[in-house]
């Protein structure tokens, strides 16, 4: 098999498209359910999911901002309501964070009764502050760090004035996700046989394509590097003997080698693309957290004093979105980043630099 340039592409009408990050079917990092009680009463359940490109993932801290803030449920089992200005709740662990998957309930009150939907975290609906540890496979793997800072945020009802009122039900959930989904677009079909897939990944990845003929039994076809923003994986050969169900699933973070031979009907081990090994997280220098305040990212570093420091806010695609400078006069620091003008999610990370 090969990987030819692009062909002629035609519909698949038999065709079911799954999809595997890793050894699970979902992406999802978080579900977060709003609902409107009455009387001013929001209901707010966050539930953190197992997301598998991270092995730890951990929510920090959860802001909900919007105004006329008046009450809010103050502290339960594992959380502890750690402020208010009436235009924002702060919750934050008071315990060690448990497994995942969780779930937890926040209460906030508003002095007025008319709702609509938040557009996204600035103000106008929730924020998660996240600690994150990537899997090998995970695209935003970094080499220099085992543990990543970050936040998210999100749209959820929120309280308004009646003129505003937009009409929501009573209820809205939104799914995070801090990687976009791994899209198959269609089969590449010529003269009546399958030949190929055509995929939509924002990073160079190891896929393995399998088929199935009763969506029970899958065999593995072929490794597939996939290609930014759209790959189209063809062959000379017809995959229609393998079934009319296939799927595409995430090997590795870049492109593997020494992957195993491909036996049909048995599953593969999990494979990882050759790199640095991860620095522990208390190697300096690193980012130690972060924190939302007044419309800033505060960005917290243990450092070493006299040492220039790059810290580097990065979206989905590590793609480099702002950077600050600091030289380090004690063994910690903060760098600050205006949030309006950075995207949702984004990662911070930290890197030495010499003195300009």
């Amino acid at each position: 098999m090969h990987t030819p340039t692009k062909n002629t592409l035609l519909s698949a009408s038999l065709a079911v498209f799954l999809l595997g990050p890793g050894r699970s079917l979902a992406t999802t990092f978080m579900q977060f359910d709003s609902t409107y009680l009455g009387g001013g009463w929001f209901q707010y359940n966050m539930q953190v999911v197992n997301d598998p490109f991270f092995r730890t993932a951990d929510v920090t801290e959860l802001i909900l901002n919007f105004t006329n803030q008046i009450d809010q449920s103050m502290n339960t089992f594992n959380w502890t309501n750690t402020g208010s200005d009436g235009s924002n709740s702060y919750w934050a662990f008071s315990r060690d964070i448990p497994p995942r998957p969780y779930q937890e309930l926040f209460l906030v009150r508003s002095s007025e009764t008319s709702y609509r939907q938040g557009t996204n975290g600035n103000g106008d609906g929730g924020v998660a502050l996240l600690s994150l540890d990537f899997t090998d496979f995970c695209p935003l793997s970094p080499v220099d760090t085992g543990n990543v800072v970050g936040y998210a945020n999100f749209p959820c009802l929120v309280p308004c004035g009646p003129d505003k009122a937009d009409g929501s039900p009573t209820n809205f959930s939104y799914t995070v996700r801090l990687l976009p989904d791994i899209v198959i677009q269609q089969l590449i079909q010529s003269n009546g046989m399958t030949v190929g897939v055509d995929f939509v990944w924002n990073y160079y990845s190891t896929f393995v394509l399998q088929a199935s003929p009763d969506l029970q039994t899958w065999t593995n076809v072929a490794y597939i590097d996939s290609t930014p923003p759209e790959t189209l994986w063809t062959t000379n050969q017809s995959l229609n003997s393998f079934g009319n169900f296939f799927r595409v699933e995430l090997l590795a973070n870049g492109y593997a080698t020494n992957l195993p031979p491909l036996n049909p009907g048995v599953s593969l081990p999990q494979s990882s693309a050759a790199k640095a090994s991860l620095a522990p997280a208390a190697v300096i220098p690193h980012v130690s957290g972060a924190r939302i305040t007044a419309g800033h990212i505060a960005v917290n570093l243990v450092t070493e004093p006299g040492q220039n420091y790059a810290v580097e806010a990065l979206d989905s695609r590590r793609i480099v979105q702002a950077t600050r400078t600091v030289l380090a006069k004690g063994v910690s620091a903060t760098v600050y980043f205006d949030a309006r003008g950075l995207p949702s999610p984004v990662f911070f990370q930290v890197e030495t630099i010499s003195a300009p």
